[in-house]
């Protein structure tokens, strides 16, 4: 059995869990840690005895054979010339969200990667917990009926953590997490969105944007949607989902669909691990790095990839220029990421 070699660029919190879902893996390993400060890579080498290379160049490792995957996981304003950069060396990549920070360079990654004809998927790791597989589940089954409306939030006090904070590095609130919260929308409407009106708020928070934004959704088959980011509020963090429709719905892990649990009468709770937790160790990355290994071998499309996340980021450009203008904003003003 072929064993696919992976490589990570950027050896920061996240890395560690992509460090642990390849080892997961029978059918990967890890082959190279890439990071500008060496001792980041030598602590998960050490930590995880991994039997690997250490790279300081991203470039050096990019010219090794024995490197199928690479894992960007750098800080957001980085991304693009390292996915450029993979997607020309032939290798399959796996994109930390957000993408990128402008519509141009989403394109410039699309267009290398169409190019050389790799295959991809971004961190929309949410995809892979199982309270969320349940609800697109449900919803495939036609449980809820003719579903109107789509609401999810992302609630996670951060409060200028590390670059995280940074406008040039991170981004908007939307782009630096909101956006995990916008994929789901998407994901669960099953409807492209026409256009988005936002509002966003400054606190005290020392991040260099503001933490908070709510957003309207409007999609093409009429169906309407909410989602609200903060960064700002002192609470536990939350991701709320809720999905209403003319023959039942759903709050977070509670449920009412009286088509499928005939005599219902209240909701009823779904006994399932929820997304209840901003710690990265507690997000399916197995599953997700499980899947790209599937869909390589399998020669599929990964979902979400990087032709699906762009729309993803269409919205977040769409919702951010609508709370800078005070004004609705047609997510066809980025119809290159359509």
């Amino acid at each position: 059995m072929k064993k696919f070699g992976a490589a990570i660029i950027g050896c920061g919190w996240v890395a560690e869990e992509y460090v642990k879902a390849f080892q997961n893996d029978e059918r990967s390993e890890v082959r190279v840690l890439v990071s500008r400060n060496r001792s980041n890579a030598e602590r998960y080498r050490d930590r995880y005895n991994l039997q690997c290379a250490i790279e300081t160049d991203a470039a050096k490792m990019l010219e090794r054979d024995d490197v199928d995957i690479v894992v960007v996981c750098t800080p957001h304003n980085a991304h693009t010339k390292y996915v450029v950069a993979a997607a020309e060396a032939r290798k399959h990549i796996i994109i930390e969200k957000p993408v990128a920070l402008t519509p141009e360079d989403v394109l410039k990654q699309r267009q290398a990667v169409k190019k050389n004809k790799v295959k991809t998927i971004v961190s929309f790791v949410l995809h892979w917990n199982p309270l969320l597989m349940t609800i697109d589940h449900l919803i495939e089954q036609d449980v809820f009926g003719d579903i109107f409306m789509v609401e999810v939030d992302y609630l996670h006090r951060i409060w200028a953590l590390k670059w995280y904070g940074s406008l040039e590095q991170s981004g908007t609130a939307l782009l630096t997490a909101g956006c995990h919260a916008v994929d789901a929308l998407r994901w669960f409407a099953h409807s492209p969105v026409e256009e988005v009106s936002a509002y966003q708020t400054k606190t005290d928070n020392p991040a260099e944007y503001p933490g908070t934004i709510s957003i309207n959704l409007k999609f093409k088959d009429g169906k309407i949607g909410r989602s609200f980011t903060t960064f700002d509020a002192k609470m536990p963090y939350r991701f709320n989902i809720g999905i209403y429709g003319t023959d039942g719905a759903l709050r977070n892990n509670e449920i009412f669909a009286p088509k499928l649990f005939g005599g219902q009468n209240d909701f009823m709770k779904i006994p399932t691990i929820q997304p209840d937790s901003g710690d990265v160790s507690h997000h399916p990355f197995r599953g997700e790095v499980s899947h790209f290994l599937d869909c390589i071998i399998d020669d599929r499309r990964p979902f979400p990839d990087l032709e699906d996340a762009a729309k993803t980021q269409a919205v977040c450009f769409a919702a951010d220029r609508s709370a800078e203008s005070g004004e609705p904003v047609p997510v066809s003003e980025f119809k290159d990421l359509l």
